[in-house]
């Protein structure tokens, strides 16, 4: 009886530790996704601030 419940919690174990292991490899991808997306978005907003035209309207308040 002892055996079967320490094979119980065991199995628990590795289960538990093979659940947390794939969400912490998915959350990381989704934090490489997110990075990607934030240096592409700061691209984006550095060619705009760089734009004259952009930057005169800027001065001028509009």
């Amino acid at each position: 009886m002892k055996n079967k419940s320490f094979i119980v919690i065991i199995l628990s174990a590795i289960i538990a530790t093979s659940w947390l292991s794939y969400t912490i490899v998915d959350q990381q991808e989704q934090i490489e996704q997110l990075q990607e997306k934030l240096q592409h978005e700061q691209m984006k907003y550095k060619t705009i601030i760089n734009d004259p035209l952009v930057r005169d309207a800027m001065k001028a308040g509009g």
